[in-house]
């Protein structure tokens, strides 16, 4: 290979990788400009950005038009290498000043009160008129020979920023509790120091050695991109590389496409033109068209939805989240706790991320289950970070989204990857994605995919609750019926059983007569009658359950009222080896109301007490006078009840003896509601219970209802 060739060759080497560079240098600065990064970008990291992106693009420009003749050519030269110089004075200059405010701040944070005196991080900037008079004397000679008297200064210059700068970074490094901070200061602090090694290097090799610095002009001219990535890695994190690699493929594959269409089809035509300027046409036709699209936000993004399915390698994550709407849309009927710790738990899984966590509320915003790392939030903070997200119009938000100071703030001191919600008739929530274990957030296309999936989870909740919601319903209508059959059924069981009751009873009652009260058997009839009173009165209550209250309600005090059944009650609590203790109100009152109704209530309720509170143990009966209404209540220290067990005391069937039918409790709420008023249970358990009855003195007739 000849000397000319191995030139030709390093030359083709650099133009490639500056062009790379420049590319890079382009995905970084837009990336930065985006609205969505204003938060996390301050102007010396921009203007660091701007340095880098005027030094490769001037350099690659400067490549393309080396060998170009005609009366372009000189102009776009100069300017070429004018934005090399530029880009060369302003790095330094934004490291400075970017070191000096994390000197005084602490950190690189956006909401430090700027500082005027920081311009003069800038001074060295003025050097660029007398720079460019240089430049212009000969634009066709290199960069480097036509600022020959400005090198030394220059490595001065930057190595004392370099020095600066990894002393900031070193000392503000080793104060900082976070271990990934302090290792990204320390990379930061030697990258400078290596940029500034590599300079002073090539300047001083370059007399002696051309051959050596011109393999070494590559490296030294694109070691500037590497504090300008590292800064905005930094800032934007994880979401930087990604979007990076995505759209440095997007624009090459641009200028790629570009180029190959100018060789298909307009070389022939322009190859007049290129031969007599010296002008690769296929490179600026390329980079006008990466220009218009990254001008055009609508193309631009066009562009990359296109050419992204080129480098996406999830599509076996996208059929698996697919499957799991699939399965989501099938465990609708699945109990609330169960379903949320399912799904939370496949969405940390299937996303793989370092934690989830969910918090579901009512309509009123008040959390009813929470399921995965929900101890992050407590329930009364769930609400207003609700209000918050839904403030904002979105539904999810990143670190790098909202302005919103709790969420943001939330958001924050978590480094969650995103927040999610959703919000329905009677059920809303949200959702908590963290990063990868290694810190990386959800891309866009997952954030979308769990704004879908966790949407279609909300809609799941509304339609199990309506589903739960209508078995409660068939529940309902189900028991009615059953109580409704066994109405009748009761009252012609009770019908058929009376009359033979009565015969046998006559019948045992001459025989008592007939053998006289010295009989052997006297005593044996005694019980069958007994017996007999016992079985009559059970079908009488299985009448009065069974047929509607009826309308006869005449006066009659309190006392009176209560006398025959309070003396069985008596004598049912000495059975039961239990005190029995009754009270009443020091005024005298008059009820007008269904006297075998409220017996029975107050019967039922009495006797569920002794039998709760067994031997040794004490029922109280108090009856209150409370404006129009009379209060009952009945206390017993039984066991108790669990709240699970207060719930449902008063359905039917429901019990808690061995030997019950849950139907008494039921009837002494449904004598209750009959009779216009309200029952409440309040139970501590191992403790003592209380049931408390309020019922109006005069409930009207029916009668007078009809009038």
């Amino acid at each position: 290979m000849t000397d000319r060739d191995t030139c030709r060759m390093v030359e083709n080497m650099q133009l490639w990788v500056y062009g790379t560079t420049a590319v890079v240098d382009t995905v970084l600065l837009f990336a930065l400009l985006e609205r969505h990064n204003w938060r996390a970008v301050t102007v010396w990291m921009l203007l660091l950005a701007v340095g880098v992106w005027c030094w490769h693009g001037g350099t690659f420009v400067r490549f393309l038009v080396d060998r170009s003749v005609g009366p372009l050519a000189d102009p776009i030269r100069w300017f070429s290498m004018f934005s090399m110089a530029f880009g060369l004075m302003l790095m330094p200059s934004a490291a400075l000043h970017g070191t000096l405010r994390l000197l005084q701040h602490q950190s690189f944070s956006v909401a430090c009160k700027p500082d005027p005196r920081l311009t003069l991080c800038y001074l060295p900037l003025v050097l660029l008129a007398p720079i460019g008079r240089s430049l212009a004397t000969n634009p066709a000679e290199p960069f480097l020979e036509l600022l020959v008297n400005y090198h030394s200064a220059y490595v001065v210059w930057l190595s004392f920023v370099s020095g600066v700068t990894a002393y900031g970074l070193v000392h503000v490094g080793a104060e900082s509790p976070d271990v990934i901070q302090r290792r990204f200061f320390q990379s930061l602090a030697a990258s400078m120091l290596v940029i500034a090694l590599l300079a002073d290097v090539f300047i001083s090799i370059r007399p002696r050695s051309p051959e050596m610095a011109a393999w070494l002009q590559p490296i030294v001219g694109v070691s500037p991109i590497i504090p300008a990535v590292l800064f905005g890695y930094f800032m934007m994190r994880f979401q930087l590389l990604p979007l990076i690699l995505e759209r440095t493929l997007v624009y090459g594959a641009i200028l790629m496409g570009a180029m190959l269409f100018h060789q298909l089809v307009w070389r022939d035509a322009v190859s007049q033109f290129q031969d007599r300027y010296r002008l690769d046409l296929g490179v600026l036709e390329g980079a006008l068209a990466l220009t218009v699209i990254l001008c055009y936000q609508p193309l631009r993004s066009r562009v990359a939805e296109a050419l992204q399915s080129l480098v996406d390698s999830s599509a076996e994550r996208r059929y698996e989240r697919r499957h799991l709407a699939v399965q989501l849309a099938a465990r609708a009927g699945d109990p609330l706790p169960n379903l949320v710790d399912w799904f939370t738990t496949t969405m940390q899984r299937s996303f793989g991320s370092d934690l989830a966590a969910a918090w579901i509320c009512d309509r009123n915003r008040c959390v009813v289950e929470r399921a995965g790392a929900s101890k992050l939030l407590e329930d009364h903070q769930v609400g207003p970070m609700l209000a918050a997200i839904a403030r904002t119009g979105d539904h999810f938000i990143t670190r790098y989204s909202t302005s919103e100071p709790e969420v943001l703030a939330f958001l924050d001191q978590i480094r969650a990857g995103a927040l999610l919600r959703f919000e329905h008739s009677d059920v809303c929530g949200l959702f908590l994605i963290g990063c990868r274990p290694w810190g990386q957030p959800p891309n866009d296309e997952e954030l979308h995919a769990l704004a879908l999936l966790v949407e279609q989870f909300g809609v799941t909740l509304q339609n199990s609750q309506l589903q739960a919601m209508q078995l409660a319903v068939e529940h309902r209508v189900l028991q009615n019926e059953k109580l409704s059959a066994l109405g009748l059924l009761a009252g012609s069981l009770a019908h058929e059983i009376k009359n033979p009751l009565s015969s046998i009873k006559t019948i045992t009652r001459v025989l008592a007569e007939e053998l006289g009260s010295d009989s052997p058997h006297a005593e044996d009839l005694r019980m069958i009658s007994g017996e007999i009173d016992r079985l009559a009165a059970s079908t009488s209550e299985l009448l009065e359950a069974a047929r509607p209250p009826r309308g006869d309600r005449p006066p009659i005090p309190l006392t009176e009222l209560f006398s025959p059944t309070l003396r069985l009650l008596h004598h049912l609590a000495r059975e039961h080896q239990a005190a029995l203790d009754v009270q009443y109100p020091d005024d005298p009152i008059v009820m007008s109301i269904d006297q075998i109704g409220l017996r029975e209530i107050v019967f039922n309720l009495i006797s569920n007490g002794l039998e709760a509170a067994g031997a040794g143990g004490t029922v109280r009966l108090i009856f209150r006078n409370d404006s129009d209404s009379l209060v009952i209540e009945v206390l017993d220290s039984g066991p108790g009840f669990s709240v699970e067990q207060q719930s449902r005391l008063f359905e039917p069937f429901f019990t808690t003896k061995h030997c019950g039918t849950g139907l008494g409790l039921y009837i002494v709420a449904r004598r209750v509601r009959e009779l216009g008023g309200q029952i409440e249970c309040q139970s501590i358990p191992h403790q003592s219970t209380t049931f408390q009855v309020k019922l109006p003195r005069n409930v009207p007739t029916a009668d007078s209802d009809r009038r």
